[in-house]
């Protein structure tokens, strides 16, 4: 049996870590209803914002099952970290190495309050900043390898929109930004670190003026 589950594991390194990860959620969400509740939802950010205008379009309120629906949702976004890490250190280092890794997410980053993350908002927004950084390292990883027919500006634009709307979400972030803009200038690669700022400066515009839109002022939900 043990043979078996390791031949699987070798042969399928991110389903078989998905399933972990997977597994590891539902006993979760089950069986701790103390963890995922609205509480870690204080710091004033974007995301509160949004979800303070659909609370109260929608009238929800707090129960037992929101609280499960909210502990489902989180540890469904949660899936997307442990894949982004996994292809990140894949994209790095190889998949053993890759699977190694993902166990870490996959066992802690399961839900706010539940692991290495507390703030809600730094929790929602970890898996589009992860998406943001695995794809600019994909593409560098082309332009490293002479593959100059596979890289395209218009995925730096894109990894820019999630670096941005992870930014809105999570502050903080910044920094990653930040520093993924300076990596990229530092291996002269000044068009894909322009357009990284672009989808960036974009994702951001476009969070503002929806919340305008809807008569939600975003500079009230703009503190560190």
């Amino acid at each position: 049996m043990f043979q078996k589950i390791k031949r699987f594991k070798d042969r399928h390194p991110f389903t078989s870590l998905m399933l972990v990860a997977i597994a590891v959620r539902i006993i979760v969400v089950i069986c701790v209803p103390g963890f995922g509740s609205n509480r870690e939802l204080q710091h004033p950010t974007l995301l509160v914002a949004f979800l303070d205008l659909v609370k109260g379009k929608l009238g929800i309120g707090e129960s037992q099952a929101m609280m499960l629906l909210s502990r489902s949702l989180y540890a469904t976004v949660s899936l997307f970290t442990v894949s982004m890490i996994y292809r990140i250190a894949d994209l790095s280092s190889n998949k053993q190495n890759a699977w190694l890794m993902g166990l870490f997410p996959a066992f802690c980053c399961v839900m706010p309050a539940f692991g290495i993350i507390e703030n809600a908002s730094a929790f929602l927004g970890l898996p589009l900043v992860l998406y943001g950084c695995n794809v600019v390292l994909r593409q560098e990883v082309l332009r490293q390898a002479n593959f100059t027919e596979n890289v395209h500006r218009t995925s730096f634009l894109i990894a820019g929109l999630m670096l941005g709307f992870g930014v809105c979400v999570w502050y903080e972030s910044v920094f990653i930004l930040f520093t993924t803009l300076v990596i990229l200038c530092m291996r002269r690669n000044y068009k894909g670190a322009l357009m990284t700022l672009l989808g960036t400066m974009i994702s951001i515009t476009f969070a503002g003026l929806l919340l305008f839109a809807f008569s939600v002022n975003p500079l009230k939900y703009i503190q560190l």
